[in-house]
């Protein structure tokens, strides 16, 4: 069973966090970003990462998440799980 969109926008606060840089939450999309990052979540179940000069679009909010988290320790960032 696929995340909810609640579990989601959790795991996305949680790595805005970790990372300390500005969640963006609204009934439309959430999303963070930083200095080389940019992670954003549609409830259309669609999103768009962007890792430094890697980038993931329209694909699966899970798979956004998971594709993030995965570049983000590639570049060494400590990730709140």
């Amino acid at each position: 069973m696929s995340p909810s969109w609640s579990d989601l926008r959790r795991r996305v606060a949680r790595i805005g966090a970790s990372l300390d840089v500005v969640v963006r939450s609204d009934p439309e999309v959430c999303g963070l970003s930083g200095a080389d990052h940019q992670l954003t979540l549609h409830h259309s179940g669609y999103g768009d990462c962007t890792v430094g000069d890697l980038s993931l679009i329209n694909c699966p909010n899970e798979l956004v998440l998971i594709e993030f988290e995965r570049w983000m320790r590639r570049a060494k960032e400590s990730l709140v799980p």
